[in-house]
Order: C-alpha cells, then structure tokens, then sequence
C-alpha cells in the first residue's frame, strides 16, 4: 500500500503540481507581455477618448447630431473591451467636475449613448465587492438620476460598506429622499457622516424631514449627523435638545455640539458652557472658550477677568485673552496693565487679527 502511494506521489502528484505551477508562471509572463505590447495602443484610445469627449461636451451639437457622432465613434475603438470603458467613465467624471450647467448635460447624453450606464449597472449587480463600489461611483459622480431604481434595491443590503456606499449615492441622485439614510449605514460611520455633509455642499438637497428625531438617537453618529445637518441648514428649532448635549460623555461629539452652539450663536447655551469648563478636558475647554468668544455677555466677561490672571496654563490663557479680546477689549487692555504675560499675549493676539 506504501508503495502504491509512493508511485502516486511520486509519478503524478509532484508532476502534476510543476506542470500547474510552469503553467501559472507562462500564463502570467505571456498576460505581462501582452499588456506591455497592448500599452501604446490604450494610450492612444486615452487620447482620443479625451479628445472626442471634450469636443462633443463643449459642442452646441443637438441631441441627435451628439448620438450621430458618437455612433462613428464607437466603431473607431474598443468599445466592448472593460478597459476602453474603464477609460471612458472616468473621461467623463473628470469633465463632469470641471463643467457646470448646459455642458454637463451633455456628459449625460454621452454617457448613454455609449451604453455606459449599462457597463456601471453590470458593475452594480457584480458579486464582487469592489465591482459594486466602483459601479456606485459612477453612478454619484455623474449623476445619473435613472440609477435610483437600481440603487434602491441595495439600500438595505447586509454589507454595511456597500449599504454606507449606497445610500450616499442614492441621497445625491434623489436631491434629498432620506427614507433610508436616516434608519441604515451612515449613523454608524464618521467617514460617511462626513461624505453626507459633502452630498449636500454639493447638490443642495432639501432639509431632511426627520432631523427632528434624528436628535433624539441614543448613537453618537447619528447625534452628530443631526448637530452637523442643523449647522448646515442654521435650524435652531431644536436648541434646547443640542444644548443637552453638552454633557454628553462622547468626546468628539461634544466638540461638535460646541462647535454647532458657536455657529448657531446659541447665547442660550452660555450658563451650561461656564458651569461645565472647570471640569472638562484640555481640548474640551479650548472649544467651550472659543464658543463663549462668540456667544458670551457679561457672565462670560467678568468670567475671563477673574481667571486670566490667576490662569497657569499657556494656552488656557491664551485663549481666554483671544475671547475677552473679543468681548471686552477695553477691559482686557486694563489686565494687560497688570501683567506683563498678559499683555504679550494681548499683543500676539491683535497682531494675529492684523
């Protein structure tokens, strides 16, 4: 029995295994090679694919001369190649971010007149997880608004990277339906929290209807969206509910509430940012310092004047100066009489301002 496995072993198995691994490396060099013999060829696609795909979007063609001629195109490259379509895409992304109003339409006609947004659907329906990124990409960053429908059917999908990555797209396409932004991904990711509040610097979406209960979430990110979302639309109706926050225990949070009281000049906020200072943190009591240089009245004033000269640390202090200076200058020139660090921090301060 030893025997016969030694033969196996010996006249098959190990054979078999060089003839896969010389294979595997012939495979590779020949795919290496073509790719290097095929590399002048792809640039000149590149160049005419920029080229054509300028001309055409700064034409004043009408839409059936715009399809006449890129018909003709078509039938001068590669067209059914993944590559030539990879190159095209991201052609027209890069003009659509450089062009606005009547032109960028004109990516649009393009865009499915070459049947592109069939080449990003496929991307979309792909098993494979970057496919899918890359297929949503395309979709946002054109701004193809058809591809709401496709979209819609992965807005719940178990991935939470690939459902982040579509309700973002499916927010900017929609110009503002937050049905699942606010239930799914985004209140579970800073990173797309922020790529949200990108969304509506770019396409102006309407206030969300549900900000209201957004603010009443016990998850930090969905806190944080609210607060950033309120900052956006300079909604104060809910102030009392972003004041509360000021306790919260999330640090990053916190300064984005300070931030929002700053923005929103929340003077109300005033008594619970005195009485929480003493006890918070180093970078917790800059934020607070900087939001009472904006919102703070007599309180805060008479606040400054007692701590400044009694204060130890360099930029405590520092700060404290920059917000007197901007609350009461006349009185914080009477402190710098007093003391000579005082007044170098006085000086640095208006020269700053200079």
């Amino acid at each position: 029995m030893e025997y016969v496995i030694h033969n196996i072993k010996h006249y098959y198995v190990i054979p078999f295994f060089l003839v896969l691994a010389l294979a595997l490396v012939i495979f590779l060099l020949l795919n290496r090679i073509y790719y290097q013999y095929n590399l002048p060829y792809r640039y000149h696609v590149t160049l005419e694919s920029q080229r054509f795909l300028t001309e055409i979007t700064l034409s004043n063609y009408d839409k059936n001369t715009i399809k006449q001629k890129i018909a003709e195109f078509k039938s001068q490259i590669p067209i059914h190649k993944t590559w030539c379509k990879e190159i095209l895409v991201e052609d027209l992304i890069k003009i659509k971010n450089n062009l606005k109003g009547k032109t960028a339409k004109n990516i649009l006609i393009i865009y499915k007149a070459l049947d592109l947004n069939h080449y990003s659907a496929s991307l979309i329906r792909d098993f494979r997880k970057y496919k899918k990124y890359e297929g949503i990409r395309h979709f946002q960053a054109l701004g193809y608004k058809p591809g709401v429908s496709l979209l819609q059917k992965y807005l719940f999908h178990p991935n939470k990277v690939i459902r982040s990555n579509v309700n973002i797209a499916y927010l900017a396409l929609s110009k503002g339906d937050w049905k699942a932004v606010g239930k799914v991904p985004i209140k579970r990711s800073i990173i797309a929290t922020i790529k949200v509040m990108d969304v509506l610097h770019k396409e102006k979406i309407p206030q969300p209807i549900h900000l209201d209960l957004w603010i009443q979430s016990q998850d930090p990110m969905v806190l944080k969206l609210a607060v950033m979302t309120m900052v956006f639309y300079n909604y104060r109706n809910k102030s009392a509910e972003i004041i509360k926050l000021l306790y919260h225990e999330n640090t990053v949070l916190k300064i984005d509430v300070i931030t929002a009281v700053q923005d929103l000049f929340l003077e109300e906020a005033e008594d619970d940012l005195l009485f929480l200072f003493p006890n918070e943190q180093l970078v917790i009591q800059l934020e607070m310092l900087e939001a009472l240089g904006v919102i703070g009245s007599e309180k805060t004033i008479a606040f400054l004047k007692n701590e400044i000269p009694k204060q130890e640390i360099k930029d405590i202090k520092l700060r404290m100066v920059c917000s007197l200076n901007n609350l009461d200058p006349v009185g914080l020139d009477l402190l710098g009489n007093q003391d000579a660090d005082t007044q170098k921090m006085i000086n640095h301060t208006r020269k700053l301002a200079l």
